[in-house]
C-alpha cells in the first residue's frame, strides 16, 4: 500500500498527526462537491435552460448523456493510470480542467456548444470522482472506512444544501449562465486547497509492465462474481437515482408550477436530511457492517421513490423526498466503503474506473430511457423504473457481495 493510517486519528509513517486525516477528508469532500453541485444544479435550472435555448426534453437529456459518456471515458483512462502514477496529480488536473470547462459552459449559446462544454466538465468530474474515492480507499483502513466515507459523502448532500439553492437563486435572478461562472471560481479555490494532499510513493514500473498489470486487473475484476456484481450495482445505483432526480424538477415545474428558486429549496431540504444521515450511516456501518446498512438505505430509497408521484404538491412530496434523501445518505458511505475493499490497493484505481464507467453508462442510458418514458407515460413511470432498479441493488448485495475482510 502507498500509505495507510491505523485509524481516523492516527495516520501512519510520514503523515503528520490527526489533523492530516481531517484535511484529507475535507479536500476530497470539496473535490467531490464540485462535480456533484454542478451536476445536481442542472435539473434545477433545466426549465430555464430549455426555454433559453428552445430545447426539447429529449435534447435536454443529451446533456446528461454526453456528460456521462465523457465522465466514463475519464474514469477508464485516469483510474488505472492513478494506480501507477498516484491519485493527487490527477485530482489537481481534474480541478483545473473543471474550472476551464465551467467557464466555457457559461458562454455556450447553442445545443452543440453546450454539449461540448458539458462533455469537458464530465471528463473533469469523472477524473475527480474516480481518484478521490480511490485515494480515500488507500488512506483509510476498512475498519474505519465507513465513518470516513460517511464524512466525505457529506459532499453529496452539501451540494443540494449550498450549491443548488445558490445556483438556482442566481439563475432565477440573472439567468443560468452566471451559475457556471461561479463553479469555475469554486474549482480554482478547491484546486488550491487540494495542493496539500499527500503524494503517494508507488513502485516504478516499465510502461509495458503497467499496461499488462492494468489489463490483468481489469480481466480479474470482470471475471470475479463479487466485483462483476459491484459493476452492475454501480449501473443500477447511478441510473436509478439520477433518472429520478433529473426529471423531478421538470415534473414539479410543469405539474405544480413550482419556480426555480423553490426547486432549489426542495433540493436543499433533501440535502439537510442527508447531511445528518450520511455520517450516522457511516458510523453504524463500521459497527454493524457496510452491507446491511447499505441494504436498509437502499430499500428506504426504493420505497420513497415509488411513492413520490402519488402525492400532490405540499407536505407529502416533501416528506417522501426527505425519506428518499435519508435512504441515499445511509447507503452512500457504506456502499462506497464496501466497494473499495473488494480489491487491493494496487487494483483499486482500475476497479474504481470500471465502476465509474458502469455508473456513467447507467446515467446516460437511463436518462435517455427516462426521457422517452416520461413523454410516453409520465413521471410516475420514470419513478417506477427507478424504484425497481434501486430494489435490484439490495438483491445483488444480498446474493452476490459479502462483507469482505480488510486486506492486511
Amino acid at each position: 500500500m502507498p500509505y495507510a493510517p491505523a485509524s481516523l486519528d492516527e495516520p501512519a509513517g510520514h503523515a503528520p498527526g490527526r489533523g492530516r486525516n481531517g484535511y484529507i477528508i475535507l479536500s476530497l469532500a470539496l473535490l467531490l462537491f464540485l462535480g456533484l453541485a454542478d451536476n445536481q444544479t442542472l435539473p434545477a435550472v433545466l426549465p430555464l435552460l430549455i426555454r433559453s435555448l428552445n430545447l426539447s426534453l429529449e435534447q435536454a437529456g443529451l446533456l446528461a448523456v454526453f456528460y456521462s459518456l465523457a465522465a466514463a471515458t475519464a474514469a477508464l483512462l485516469t483510474g488505472p493510470l492513478s494506480d501507477h502514477f498516484g491519485r493527487r496529480r490527477f485530482l489537481l488536473a481534474g480541478a483545473g480542467l473543471f474550472a476551464i470547462a465551467s467557464s466555457l459552459t457559461a458562454r455556450a449559446d447553442s445545443l452543440v456548444g453546450l454539449v461540448a462544454t458539458r462533455m469537458l466538465t464530465g471528463f473533469a468530474a469523472g477524473t475527480i470522482s474516480t481518484c478521490s474515492i480511490a485515494l480515500a480507499g488507500d488512506w483509510f483502513p476498512y475498519a474505519v472506512r465507513g465513518r470516513a466515507f460517511g464524512l466525505i459523502s457529506v459532499a453529496y448532500f452539501a451540494a443540494p444544501i449550498v450549491g443548488v439553492p445558490l445556483a438556482a437563486e442566481v439563475a432565477e435572478r440573472w439567468g443560468w449562465r452566471p451559475t457556471f461562472g461561479v463553479f469555475a471560481l469554486l474549482a480554482l479555490a478547491v484546486m488550491v486547497i487540494a495542493l496539500r494532499l499527500p503524494t503517494e510513493h508507488r513502485p516504478a514500473a516499465l510502461p509495458g509492465g503497467r499496461l499488462h498489470q492494468t489489463l490483468a486487473s481489469c480481466r480479474s475484476i470482470l471475471r470475479r462474481r463479487d466485483t462483476a456484481a459491484g459493476l452492475i450495482v454501480a449501473f443500477l445505483v447511478s441510473g436509478g437515482l439520477y433518472t429520478f432526480i433529473y426529471y423531478l424538477g421538470q415534473w414539479l415545474s410543469v405539474t405544480f408550477h413550482v419556480n426555480t428558486a423553490t426547486l432549489g429549496a426542495v433540493f436543499m431540504l433533501g440535502g439537510l436530511v442527508a447531511v445528518v444521515g450520511a455520517p450516522a450511516g457511516g458510523v453504524l456501518s463500521d459497527r454493524w457492517g457496510k452491507r446491511p446498512v447499505s441494504i436498509v438505505g437502499d430499500l428506504l430509497l426504493a420505497l420513497s421513490i415509488a411513492l413520490i408521484p402519488d402525492f400532490s404538491w405540499g407536505l407529502g412530496i416533501l416528506a417522501a423526498f426527505g425519506a428518499a434523501s435519508l435512504g441515499v445518505a445511509f447507503r452512500q458511505g457504506p456502499l462506497t466503503a464496501l466497494m473499495t475493499e473488494l480489491v487491493p490497493s494496487a487494483e483499486r484505481g482500475a476497479f474504481m474506473a470500471l465502476r465509474n464507467v458502469f455508473s456513467q453508462l447507467g446515467i446516460s442510458v437511463m436518462v435517455l430511457a427516462g426521457g422517452a418514458l416520461y413523454q410516453w407515460r409520465g413521471y410516475g413511470a420514470v419513478t417506477a423504473l427507478s424504484a425497481v432498479m434501486t430494489a435490484l441493488v439490495a438483491l445483488l448485495l444480498l446474493t452476490h457481495i459479502m462483507e469482505p475482510r480488510a486486506h492486511p
